[in-house]
């Protein structure tokens, strides 16, 4: 399985979703409080949101 296939779900931007992306996984930030989600950055609103993210990107 590729890295890209793994996904790393955290609530700070730079941190979590934008060091996974350098790292090779798939960053995904937890946007709980509704920031302005920069281009090419995946976000989820609420963790309930997230399966559906997984299945547009056909990770599930």
């Amino acid at each position: 399985m590729p890295a890209r296939a793994a996904v790393y779900v955290g609530d700070q931007l730079e941190v979590d979703a934008l060091a996974a992306t350098a790292a090779g996984l798939r960053g995904i930030w937890l946007n709980r409080n509704g920031g302005a989600v920069p281009p090419g950055v995946e976000a989820v609103g609420n963790l309930t949101d997230l399966p559906s993210l997984l299945e547009e990107l056909r990770l599930i």
